[in-house]
């Protein structure tokens, strides 16, 4: 879908149906025929981006071993690939789909932070029952793991600075969620 792809560069805030149309060099009528409003286009980009948020996670349980420590970095490792390459997904979430008043939007909305949760509860309590994980707040984990993955791409201008020619993004992303994986892994155990 063109609109995943323009929202690798583009903020969601910038994408029309006629960005659309002009990035597909179509005509307009076509996209609107296809999605009745700018509603429908951005729910469809999120639908699939989603998607490939669980094909990322999928991807990524099959190289674990299943232990909560690994489904844990398998879960922060997807959410970061995602975001490295879409880094507009968590804006077009919370500043566009959030704030639309229609019902499938709020139903997907509400779906897909119930399913994260859950993800990250069933992690966290196979980790305590397996006396590795301690009890924690597991809404507060995973708007955290969201927000560490979201500003590693929005703060890569920092990094680019303090790195300097060492400056490799594909290197730096590897090590980043090497770092964050090892801090919540760290921040998690039983003490």
């Amino acid at each position: 879908m063109r609109t995943c792809e323009m929202l690798m560069v583009m903020p969601p805030n910038k994408i029309t149906r006629a960005e659309v149309a002009r990035h597909m060099n179509v005509d307009p009528s076509l996209i609107r025929y296809y999605f009745r409003d700018r509603s429908t286009l951005l729910l469809a980009a999120v639908a699939r981006l989603t998607a490939e948020l669980s094909r990322l996670m999928d991807e990524e349980l099959a190289r674990s071993d299943l232990t909560p420590e690994s489904r844990l970095r398998a879960r922060v490792s997807a959410l970061l690939k995602l975001n490295v390459t879409y880094p507009f997904f968590h804006r077009l979430m919370i500043d566009e789909l959030v704030t639309l008043d229609t019902p499938a939007a709020v139903r997907f909305v509400e779906q897909l932070t119930r399913e994260g949760v859950a993800g990250y509860t069933d992690v966290m309590d196979a980790g305590v029952k397996d006396g590795v994980f301690r009890r924690t707040s597991v809404p507060f984990l995973f708007l955290a793991v969201i927000g560490m993955c979201e500003f590693f791409v929005n703060g890569m201008p920092i990094l680019r600075i303090v790195m300097g020619k060492d400056f490799d993004q594909r290197a730096i992303s590897v090590r980043y969620r090497e770092f964050i994986c090892e801090l919540l892994l760290d921040g998690l155990k039983v003490r």
